[in-house]
């Protein structure tokens, strides 16, 4: 679902805002399917790999948490959850003061796995910023930044 780099060549509306929408759209498919053929021998989705990253990160969480951190609505983390409870990298433990409230963390084999996730994911974004400057990436993940703050004020968040 790629765009070919000769489909723009030196065409200057290239990235314009009227093509922002289209480029994200393929940048996150390409992302996706290549931390889907990275996770394949795991038999890890794209969105269990995220969901395992945050939660190493945070240790413990709750689901409201993810909800919020995931682009994801709160069935399809609960699904998740369970998927990756199941396959025994996550676990769920209730508050002893709140029962309704479930608390989230890696299971041992989960912590166990996280590392190798986060060497392949790195190498697989090594591969997809080939050829790139720092500079340029601190561009790109500045202008990212900003389209994802600019939207959040907009949607009043």
């Amino acid at each position: 679902m790629s765009i070919p780099q000769e489909q723009f060549p030196n065409d200057p509306s290239a990235g314009s805002q009227s093509d922002i929408g289209r480029l994200v759209s393929n940048l996150a498919y390409d992302i996706d399917r290549g931390i889907a053929q990275e996770m394949a021998p795991h038999g890890l989705l794209p969105m269990e790999v995220h969901l395992l990253m945050i939660c190493r990160e945070m240790g413990e969480c709750s689901a409201t948490q993810l909800v919020q951190l995931l682009p994801v609505d709160a069935a399809r983390v609960s699904r998740l959850v369970n998927t990756l409870v199941e396959k025994g990298l996550m676990r769920r433990r209730r508050l002893r003061n709140d029962r309704r409230v479930v608390m989230l963390r890696l299971s041992e084999a989960g912590e166990a796995l996280t590392p190798e996730i986060t060497q392949r994911l790195g190498e697989l974004y090594a591969r997809l910023t080939d050829g790139m400057s720092e500079q340029e990436v601190a561009a790109f993940s500045g202008a990212v930044l900003k389209i994802i703050a600019n939207y959040e004020a907009s949607a009043g968040r």
